[in-house]
């Protein structure tokens, strides 16, 4: 797709793409991050798409964001409380600790020098995707990128010590 094709859809499907996400995520920032990351895939030829149904496809790939970040979010604000110690602990057994201790290691030895910056900016320091990114020197695509590899590899961290 070239940038004209695509500024064209930007143009036309914007606004629509915007509100819509606005009606799911209830957050300005992460509506037009949502937006942001569906052009992104269109301009770096992760997804295709026909002309006869532009409209449909890209409201499609901003609802199916959408429920995944809404998904995450949970999983997100469980992290951010026990790392961060702002909240009373999740629950009454005695492993909260333990695990707030395990959880700050992880991400103190576990991830990339990259990826704990970005995560500890956009997390414990309420930075939107594009302060972090402008703080980083990246653009909000690597920001995102970033903070999907991280929340993954603790999930996937936390799964298989569980298990």
């Amino acid at each position: 797709m070239t940038t004209s094709e695509l500024e064209i859809l930007f143009k036309t499907h914007y606004a629509a793409m915007f509100r819509l996400a606005m009606s799911l995520l209830y957050d300005e920032d992460e509506s037009k991050d949502v937006v942001s990351d569906v052009f992104a895939s269109l301009l770096d030829g992760g997804m295709a798409i026909r002309s006869d149904n532009a409209r449909g496809f890209l409201l499609t790939c901003v609802r199916n964001s959408c429920i995944n970040v809404i998904r995450h979010k949970h999983m997100r604000e469980r992290f951010i409380r026990l790392y961060s110690n702002k909240a009373e602990p999740l629950s009454d057994g005695p492993d909260d600790s333990l695990m707030l201790n395990e959880l700050r290691d992880y991400i103190n030895k576990g991830l990339p020098p990259l990826s704990r910056r970005i995560f500890t900016l956009r997390y414990l320091h309420d930075m939107t995707c594009q302060q972090v990114a402008d703080v980083v020197g990246v653009s909000r695509v690597t920001v995102h990128h970033h903070l999907s590899q991280s929340l993954e590899k603790i999930n996937a961290y936390f799964n298989n010590t569980k298990q």
